[in-house]
């Protein structure tokens, strides 16, 4: 895969994100997953998980799949904050 094939590939989950199309994280999860997890350093797997279990996430995994879609790390972060206090409401 080109560079410029990676860079269109990116811009298309940056997309996502700008438009506000990603409510959860796993709502990604079948955009680009391999590329995705090979390019933050971790498997498909362990990518996998995270995404349905966002809190896992460390402040660098999230920097560094905010630096890679180009958005800023806020937009992620947040979405993770709505989504964990979500699963904890229906816990009660």
């Amino acid at each position: 895969m080109t560079k410029q094939d990676r860079e269109k590939q990116y811009l298309s989950l940056k997309s996502m994100f700008e438009a506000n199309n990603v409510r959860k994280l796993k709502d990604i999860e079948k955009i680009y997953p391999t590329m995705v997890a090979l390019d933050m350093g971790t498997n498909h797997g362990r990518y996998i998980k995270k995404l349905h279990n966002p809190e896992s996430f460390t402040i660098k995994q999230i920097f560094k799949l905010a630096a890679l879609i180009n958005i800023n790390p806020s937009i992620i972060i947040n979405i993770i904050v709505t989504e964990v206090m979500a699963k904890n409401k229906t816990k009660k």
